[in-house]
């Protein structure tokens, strides 16, 4: 995906700054209705019915967001110290498997929540009306975006074009090496 738009994005990053702006907005909207939800009851004796339950979904919204945005970054948690010390080929079949097992996962997170959300599509929150099966699109759609994920590590990894990240105590050394090399004043 090297196209460039208008603004010399590539699709790929333009979607996943959008991802990431839709997440921070509903955080801000999630935090103002919450907050002026407390201040109404303290305050004033009276509150916001409809907050509770929208800022509920855009919780749930932003989790599933969220996970979806740390495993593009491999941020998950892994463990490294026992896999650096892997063979290359032991450490690859590591790969491998934690790629198909995550593959796994996400199918059946898919699956349980296509099966909810269509169950729910006709039952409506009491308050604001919206449909509860909202909430099980939000897993469809990080379940798929990560399984996508997933089969292109996948294929990096099959066909040897997966670049191995540094282990964390290398990428310090690197850095600590770096900042010795600067010329003393």
């Amino acid at each position: 995906m090297t196209t460039q738009n208008i603004y010399g994005m590539t699709l790929r990053a333009w979607l996943l700054a959008a991802v990431e702006n839709l997440l921070i907005a509903g955080f801000v909207v999630m935090i103002a209705m919450v907050f002026g939800n407390v201040v109404l009851r303290y305050g004033f004796n009276s509150g916001i019915t409809i907050s509770e339950e929208v800022s509920r979904m855009i919780f749930v919204w932003l989790t599933f967001g969220g996970a979806f945005l740390v495993a593009r970054e491999d941020g998950h948690l892994g463990m490294s110290a026992v896999v650096n010390m892997m063979h290359p080929k032991a450490r690859l079949m590591s790969r491998i498997s934690v790629e198909l097992a995550s593959l796994f996962c996400m199918s059946l997170l898919v699956i349980g929540c296509w099966a909810q959300a269509k169950i729910n599509m006709t039952n409506y929150s009491p308050v604001s009306g919206i449909p509860l099966g909202v909430t099980y699109v939000a897993g469809i759609a990080c379940g798929l975006s990560i399984a996508g994920l997933n089969l292109q590590k996948l294929l990096r990894l099959l066909t040897g074009r997966f670049i191995e990240p540094l282990p964390m105590a290398v990428d310090e050394l690197l850095a600590q090496s770096a900042s010795n090399k600067e010329p003393r004043s």
